[in-house]
C-alpha cells in the first residue's frame, strides 16, 4: 500500500499553538501611521471645502445681485406707456419674490421712483384697521367703557377678548361713517335721510358716549368734574358740527336736515347746562341724569316725538336730579327702542298745549280748572284719544310706557323741583300718562311696576303741589285714584274666583267662617259625615266650639289621637289651613291699593273693614276639671260617641248627653 503521506516536521502541530499578537509598539506605529495619513486626508477636504466657500458668492451678494437685476428691469420700464410700465414693473417684482427675495421699503421706493406704486404689497388692510383702533382704544379708554355697558345690557357673561372685539368693532364703526361724510356726494333727500343721516347720528351718539363716559370714568377715578372742565368738552362737538354741516348739501328741500341738527342743538344745550350747573361738582348723579335726558331727547328727535312739555323738562338747565335714575339707563333704552312715537306722546285734557317744535317754550299758563265739574272715571279725566290708545296697548307695550314715563317725567327731579314750570309740567302730564295706561289694563300689573308710580317722591311732590296749584293736585289725585281703583277691581275679580273655591265663606265685614258642611258634601273627595261630627265634637272640647280657630291652629292642641280619629276619617288639617292661608292671602292683595288710595285722600274705611282679618285663636273654657268640665257634643252614634269617649282621659270630666257632669272611671 502506499504512503501518501506527508512529513511537515514542526509546523504540523502549530496550528495548535496560541496566536502570536502583535506587539505594543507595533500597534502604536501603525495607528499612527493611519492617523497620519486620515490627518493628510481631511486637511485636504477641509482646505477644498474652505476654497470653494471663499469663491462662493454671499448671501448679501445674492441679494445685491437680484436687487440690481431687479433695479435694471424696472429702469427699462421708462418711456413705456403707463399700462406697460406697470406689466413691466409686475412682472419684474413677481420674477424677484418667485426667487424668494421679500418686497421691502427700498424696493418700493424703486418702483415709485419709476413713477409705479407698490405699497400694496404686504400691506394687511385689516391688520391696520384693527391696530388703528387699538392705538385709539388706548388713547381713549372711553371706549372700552362704551363696550363694557352694552356686554353688560346684553345680562350675560363676556370675557376680556369679548369686550376689546366689541370695543374695536365700535371704534371701527365710527371710522366707517367719519370716512363716509368725508367723501360724500348726496345729491337728493332720499340719499341723504337713507345714507347721510345714519352715519351722521352714528357720529352723535358716539360723541355723546364718549363725553358721559369719560365723566364716569374721572368719578371712578375719584377725581372731581368741575362745570368749566365741561368746555373742554364743548371743542369735540363744535368740531363734529362744523364737520356734518360742511357736508350737508345745499339744495335740500328747507326742514330736511333740521331733525340731525336739533340733535346737535341737544348736545349743545346739555354741555350748557353741565358747565352752568349751579353746585361746585358734578357727582355720578347728575352725570348720570344729563345722560338719561339726552339719549331720552334724541330718540325723541329722531322718532318725531311731539311733546314739548317733556322736552322742556329734558333740557332745563335747573334741577335736582334724583337718585332713582341712577343705573337704569340700560333698561330705559330698551323700554324706548320697543316703543313707537305715539306711546311717548300725551295730550293732556286739562294742560293741554299746542304742537311746539323744537326749543320753543310750551306755554307755561295752565288753564283754570273747576274740580267740582270733575267725574272721577277714566272716560272723564282723560282725553278720548288717549282712552283709546290706552285700550289698544299690550302688556309688555304697558310695562315700558309706565317704566319710560316713571323715570323720564314722574321720578326725574326732587319734589323741590316742582317750583319750576317745565318740571312741575312734565311731572302732571306723566301722572296723566301713567294713570290712563294702568286704568285701561285688563291685567294686574305687579307691585313692583306700580311702585315706579306709587313711591315717596311722587307724593312728596303731591304734596307740594297742594300748596302751588290745588286744581292740579286734584286732577293728579283723581287720575291716579281711578287707575288704583281699576287695578282693585281686577284684583277684587280675581279675588273673589278664587274664593268660590274655598270652603271659608263670609259672615261679615272681615269675618270669614269655615263651611264644614260644604267640605263634607261638595268636596273632590266626599267624606263620611262621621267625621263632621268629629271634628266638632273636638271643636267643643278644644276651641270653645269653633272649628274655624281650630284650623286656623292647624288643630294643634288636639292630642294625637284625637288628631288621628279625624284624619283618618279623611279630613286634613293642613289641607285645609292651606285653604285659609290662600283666603288671608287673596285680601292682603287689596292692601297695597287701599293704602296708596288713602295717600291719595281716598276714604277707605269701608275697604279698609272688608278685609279679612286673622282668626283670633283663645284659650279654651275647658280643661276637663270639675269645674270646667269638657263639653261634648254627643252624636247619639254608638261608634262616634265611643270614639268620643276613648279620647276622654281618666278622672277627667265631662258633661253627658243629660248635661250632667260626669267623671271617667
Amino acid at each position: 500500500m502506499v504512503d501518501y503521506s506527508i512529513d511537515i516536521k514542526d509546523e504540523g502541530v502549530a496550528y495548535e499553538q496560541a496566536v502570536k499578537m502583535p506587539s505594543a509598539s507595533d500597534s502604536a506605529i501603525a495607528i499612527a501611521g493611519v492617523a497620519k495619513l486620515g490627518d493628510g486626508v481631511f486637511k485636504t477636504l477641509d482646505a477644498l471645502d474652505a476654497a470653494k466657500r471663499r469663491s462662493a458668492p454671499t448671501d448679501s451678494m445674492i441679494k445685491r445681485a437680484a436687487f440690481g437685476e431687479l433695479s435694471q428691469e424696472i429702469n427699462s420700464t421708462k418711456g413705456l406707456s403707463p399700462l406697460n410700465k406697470r406689466a413691466g414693473i409686475n412682472a419684474a417684482i413677481i420674477k424677484y419674490t418667485n426667487a424668494g427675495f421679500e418686497v421691502g421699503q427700498a424696493e418700493k421706493d424703486l418702483a415709485k421712483m419709476a413713477g409705479v406704486d407698490i405699497d400694496y404689497i404686504g400691506f394687511d388692510p385689516a391688520q391696520a384697521a384693527i391696530d388703528g383702533a387699538l392705538k385709539l382704544i388706548n388713547d381713549n379708554p372711553a371706549h372700552i367703557t362704551l363696550a363694557a355697558q352694552q356686554l353688560n345690557a346684553a345680562e350675560k357673561d363676556y370675557t376680556q377678548a369679548d369686550l376689546l372685539n366689541l370695543a374695536i368693532r365700535n371704534v371701527q364703526k365710527t371710522e366707517a361713517a367719519t370716512l363716509y361724510i368725508a367723501n360724500s356726494q348726496v345729491v337728493d333727500q332720499a340719499e341723504f335721510q337713507s345714507q347721510f343721516v345714519p352715519q351722521a347720528e352714528t357720529l352723535l351718539s358716539n360723541l355723546e358716549a364718549q363725553i358721559m363716559a369719560g365723566l364716569s370714568i374721572e368719578m371712578q377715578a375719584g377725581k372731581n368734574i368741575m362745570p368749566e372742565n365741561v368746555m373742554e368738552l364743548e371743542v369735540g362737538l363744535t368740531q363734529l358740527r362744523s364737520f356734518i354741516t360742511s357736508r350737508i348739501p345745499p339744495n335740500l328741500p328747507e326742514g330736511t336736515s333740521r331733525p340731525l341738527l336739533d340733535q346737535l342743538d341737544v348736545l349743545k344745550t346739555q354741555l350748557d347746562n353741565l358747565k352752568n350747573y349751579d353746585q361746585n361738582v358734578i357727582d355720578t348723579k347728575v352725570a348720570n341724569y344729563m345722560r338719561q335726558n339726552t339719549e331720552v331727547a334724541i330718540e325723541m328727535i329722531r322718532k318725531e316725538v311731539d311733546n314739548p312739555i317733556l322736552a322742556n323738562a329734558l333740557l332745563s338747565g335747573k334741577f335736582d336730579a334724583t337718585t332713582m335714575v341712577e343705573g337704569q339707563i340700560t333698561q330705559l333704552t330698551k323700554a324706548m327702542n320697543d316703543l313707537e312715537a305715539k306711546d311717548m306722546e300725551y295730550i293732556d285734557l286739562f294742560t293741554y298745549n299746542p304742537n311746539v317744535l323744537g326749543n320753543t317754550k310750551a306755554d307755561p299758563d295752565q288753564p283754570n280748572v273747576d274740580i267740582s265739574v270733575i267725574d272721577n272715571s277714566t272716560d272723564k279725566l282723560h282725553d278720548p284719544d288717549e282712552v283709546e290708545k290706552a285700550t289698544d296697548m299690550s302688556l309688555v307695550k304697558r310695562k315700558d310706557v309706565l317704566f319710560f314715563t316713571s323715570l323720564s317725567s314722574i321720578n326725574l327731579v326732587e319734589p323741590k323741583n316742582m317750583n319750576v314750570a317745565e318740571h312741575r309740567d312734565n311731572f302732571l302730564q306723566g301722572i296723566g300718562h301713567a294713570s290712563v295706561v294702568i286704568a285701561k289694563s285688563p291685567e294686574i300689573f305687579k307691585t313692583d311696576t306700580l311702585n315706579n308710580i306709587f313711591n315717596e317722591n311722587m307724593f312728596k311732590k303731591l304734596s307740594v303741589l297742594d300748596q302751588i296749584d290745588p286744581n292740579q293736585a286734584a286732577i293728579a289725585r283723581a287720575r291716579l285714584g281711578d287707575a288704583l281703583v281699576r287695578q282693585l277691581q281686577l284684583v277684587n275679580t280675581a279675588v273673589s274666583g278664587s274664593d268660590t273655591s274655598s270652603y271659608f265663606k263670609v259672615t261679615g265685614l272681615g269675618q270669614i267662617e269655615y263651611d264644614l258642611d260644604k267640605r263634607i258634601d261638595t268636596g273632590q273627595i266626599r267624606m263620611d259625615r262621621q267625621v263632621g261630627d268629629m271634628v266638632k265634637m273636638y271643636a267643643n272640647k278644644r276651641y270653645n266650639g269653633d272649628i274655624t280657630a281650630m284650623i286656623a291652629d292647624r288643630g294643634r292642641k288636639l292630642e294625637t289621637l284625637e288628631r288621628s280619629q279625624i284624619e283618618d276619617l279623611g279630613f286634613k288639617f293642613q289641607t285645609a289651613y292651606a285653604d285659609y292661608r290662600k283666603v288671608l292671602k287673596n285680601s292682603d292683595k287689596k292692601k297695597y291699593y287701599i293704602k296708596n288710595l288713602r295717600r291719595l285722600g281716598v276714604l277707605t274705611g269701608s275697604l279698609e273693614q272688608s278685609l279679612i282679618q286673622e282668626v283670633e285663636v283663645g284659650e279654651s273654657s275647658s280643661n276637663g276639671s270639675l269645674q270646667n268640665p269638657w263639653v261634648i257634643e254627643w252624636t247619639g252614634k254608638r261608634e262616634t260617641d265611643l270614639k268620643i269617649m276613648a279620647s276622654i282621659g281618666s278622672g277627667e270630666h265631662y258633661f253627658d248627653s243629660a248635661g250632667a257632669v260626669r267623671v271617667k272611671k
